[in-house]
């Protein structure tokens, strides 16, 4: 776990200096819950890194009936500058809504979720230059989650269909990013298999995890951010309502 957290600090080291690169597209951590029962409970926030920006997510989780499921996650770049055009770089916002179901196991859970994301993403290039898209994903989500006294892993896989129903850009920018931009209109939607892995320690009623999400197929010439590296929080309330009996 000490070699996990090492790895993780010098990539956060490596993603700060990134800051300010463009992109068109990346990853927000994929929530890979453990779920029991009916009333099961958990609400996460913690801080994530990639290639060009560091951001704030959220994620929560209810099961309102037995094996059924609700999740929301939200995506927020800090990008205050970069959308009031006194810093280049990349701001995206993304909130997402699905439904799944679940199956307790011996230790953990299995899980399938199916549901839809739209965000916006805000590109500056200076010189009053900008793109902003319209993003919208449809995703289904089977996750495999293990998790016994003291630590938790998991894996999931989301195969995602990506689109960007409007939008608009300058022209007067750098060709590399031009030519991202006509093969993103001419090329959409996408279908992208997006690859999630996470592991943490619990602290009951907390559990304190690293995640990654990568898009894991090669997506040449589209300048996305394959890669998303999260440090999450997550509050359990099921497991205090558990212990309480």
């Amino acid at each position: 776990m000490r070699f996990a957290f090492l790895v993780f600090a010098n990539v956060l080291i490596f993603n700060s200096l990134a800051v300010g690169q463009h992109f068109y597209y990346t990853p927000n951590t994929v929530a890979i819950p453990v779920l029991v029962q009916k009333q099961d409970f958990g609400v996460s926030t913690g801080t994530a890194w990639g290639n060009g920006y560091d951001a704030l997510e959220l994620q929560g989780i209810y099961s309102p009936i037995s094996h059924g499921a609700i999740m929301l996650n939200g995506f927020i770049s800090r990008s205050n500058e970069v959308r009031s055009n006194r810093k280049e770089g990349a701001g995206y916002r993304f909130f997402e809504l699905g439904v799944g179901a679940y199956h307790a196991l011996e230790r953990g859970s299995a899980s399938i979720f199916a549901g839809v994301g739209q965000g916006n993403l805000y590109n500056y290039y200076g010189n009053e230059n900008f793109s902003d898209f319209r993003v919208r994903r449809y995703f289904v989500q089977p996750g495999l989650a293990y998790a016994d006294t003291y630590f938790r892993c998991g894996l999931a896989l989301r195969f995602s269909r990506l689109s960007y129903p409007k939008g608009q850009s300058s022209f007067d920018i750098d060709a590399q990013e031009l030519d991202a931009i006509r093969k993103i209109e001419e090329d959409s939607p996408f279908f992208l298999p997006e690859l999630g892995l996470n592991g943490g320690i619990i602290l009951s009623p907390f559990v304190l995890a690293v995640n990654l999400s990568t898009v894991f197929p090669d997506v040449p010439g589209l300048n996305f951010s394959r890669f998303n590296m999260s440090l999450m929080l997550t509050f359990e309330l099921g497991k205090v309502k558990r212990t309480r009996k």
